[in-house]
C-alpha cells in the first residue's frame, strides 16, 4: 500500500481542496475532509504505485511539501525499541533490559512528540428482577416479580504521550512512553508522576541531542487514522478504537519529510 501525504501546505485549505478534488476525482467536500484534521495530511492510500507518484508530482508542482512512502516500511510502535528501562550515558542511551542496545546522541535525526489516544466503549444488556404487583395478583402470589431489560453504555478514553526517536543510521525507531517506563536512568530525582518524569526526560533528551530536529505538531492532533476492534458475546459488545497505528504513520511521514529537507 502506497501513502501520499502533504507535510507542508503552502495554500489555504479551501483553495487546495478544489485542486485536490480534481486530482482524486472526488468532491471538494471530501477533499477538504482529508486536509481538515491537520498537517501532515494523508491524501491518498493506494496499491497503484504510478497513481501515487502522479499525485505526488502534482502536489509538488503546486508548491506543497509532499511525501510518499510504502506503508510496509512503517514500523508499528510494538516493533520499535521500547525505552522502558533506559539509561542516559555520556555519549548515548542504553537499555538495562535490552543488552547491547545503544543509541548515540549524535545518531538521533528526528524527535517526534505525539499522543496515542484510545477509546473503549462497552454496550450490553442487564436483566433486573423487579416486584410486580399485577403478576402477584393474577398468579395468586405464585409469581411476584417480572424481568426488566435495560441497555447499558460505558466509555473510557485514554491518552498516552510518546516520543519517537528516528535514527540517522536507519533501522526501527526508538520510542519513549509515558506509561510503564522506569525513570531512574534519567539521572535526576524521580518525580511523583509519570507525566512529570516524561516531560523531564523530553527536556534532557533535547539538550543532549542538539543535532536532532524536534517536532511536536502531533501532540495536539486529535484525529488520525484509527484501528477498530470489536469483541463481545452474550453479555455485550466492546468496541475499541486506537489512533496508535495512525500516529505511527504520521510520525514516519514527518521524519521522512524532515530528513528530506533538513540540512546535512
Amino acid at each position: 500500500m502506497y501513502v501520499v501525504a502533504i507535510a507542508e501546505l503552502n495554500e489555504a485549505i479551501d483553495i487546495e481542496a478544489v485542486a485536490l478534488a480534481s486530482d482524486l476525482g472526488v468532491t471538494v467536500y471530501e477533499a477538504r475532509r482529508l486536509l481538515a484534521p491537520g498537517i501532515p495530511a494523508v491524501v491518498l492510500t493506494t496499491l497503484d504505485k504510478p497513481k501515487a507518484l502522479e499525485l505526488l508530482a502534482r502536489l509538488r508542482t503546486r508548491g506543497h511539501g509532499a511525501i510518499a512512502c510504502d506503508a510496509a516500511a512503517v514500523a508499528p510502535s510494538r516493533d520499535m525499541t521500547l525505552m522502558r528501562r533506559f539509561r542516559l550515558g555520556q555519549d548515548g542511551i542504553s537499555l538495562d533490559d535490552v543488552p547491547g542496545a545503544h543509541l548515540p546522541y549524535d545518531d538521533a535525526l528526528v524527535l517526534v512528540a505525539a499522543v496515542h489516544r484510545r477509546r473503549t466503549a462497552n454496550e450490553g444488556e442487564v436483566h433486573d428482577r423487579k416486584l410486580s404487583v399485577a403478576r402477584a395478583v393474577l398468579s395468586g402470589g405464585l409469581v411476584m416479580t417480572r424481568t426488566v431489560k435495560r441497555e447499558t453504555h460505558a466509555a473510557e478514553d485514554e491518552r498516552e504521550p510518546v516520543l519517537y526517536l528516528f535514527r540517522r543510521s536507519g533501522g526501527a525507531p526508538w520510542i519513549l512512553r509515558e506509561h510503564g517506563t522506569h525513570w531512574v536512568g534519567l539521572g535526576r530525582p524521580v518525580a511523583p508522576s509519570a507525566a512529570d518524569n516524561f516531560r523531564a526526560s523530553l527536556q534532557v533528551l533535547r539538550e543532549r541531542m542538539p543535532g536532532a530536529v524536534y517536532d511536536d505538531r502531533l501532540v495536539a492532533r486529535r484525529f488520525a487514522p484509527e484501528r477498530l476492534a470489536v469483541s463481545g458475546g452474550s453479555a455485550g459488545t466492546t468496541v475499541t478504537t486506537s489512533s496508535e497505528g495512525g500516529i505511527d504513520l504520521l510520525a514516519h511521514l514527518l521524519a521522512l519529510w524532515i530528513a528530506r529537507t533538513a540540512p546535512p
